[in-house]
């Protein structure tokens, strides 16, 4: 298993995870990510098969961007079970509907909400977010953290 400290230490670059059923989808946003960020990008198109690669090891993803609609499960259960693991990851909800809005997503605890189809400079934003590290505890905020800028 892998020990994020060491991976920082040795200079490893962050691991996002990216779940989408929709493989355009999934290959466009990927190499968006790709493009904008210093980043190892797995991709899964079930969600059953990214919670297992997170099961398997969780320290060693930073990130997820995760579709709300999916077969057999949704991105709303599939952020519960990720966080069971990690309670402070950072998760990106993105949808096509209008069944959940932006404060509706912020409640439920995700760092951001992407409306697809999107412009590049929206999904560019959408993973500012990622770009933040957890600091010391903060009262007053869902999670007891407060984020702070990544040096």
């Amino acid at each position: 298993m892998k020990n994020s400290i060491l991976q920082a230490e040795a200079g490893a670059r962050p691991r996002w995870m990216i779940v989408d059923d929709n493989p355009d989808i999934l290959t466009l946003v990927r190499d968006i990510v790709a493009h904008f960020n210093d980043v190892d990008v797995e991709c899964f198109n079930s969600p059953q098969a990214a919670l297992a690669a997170f099961e398997s090891e969780p320290e060693s993803f930073e990130f997820v961007i995760t579709d709300l609609e999916m077969p057999e499960m949704n991105g709303l259960e599939l952020s519960r079970r990720l966080r069971a693991f990690a309670p402070s990851l950072k998760i990106l909800l993105s949808t096509g509907s209008e069944i959940i809005s932006d404060e509706e997503a912020a409640e439920k605890g995700f760092c951001g909400l992407l409306r697809k189809p999107f412009p590049f400079a929206a999904l560019q934003r959408a993973l500012e977010p990622a770009t933040l590290k957890y600091s010391e505890k903060f009262p007053g905020l869902n999670d007891g953290l407060r984020l702070v800028r990544a040096s």
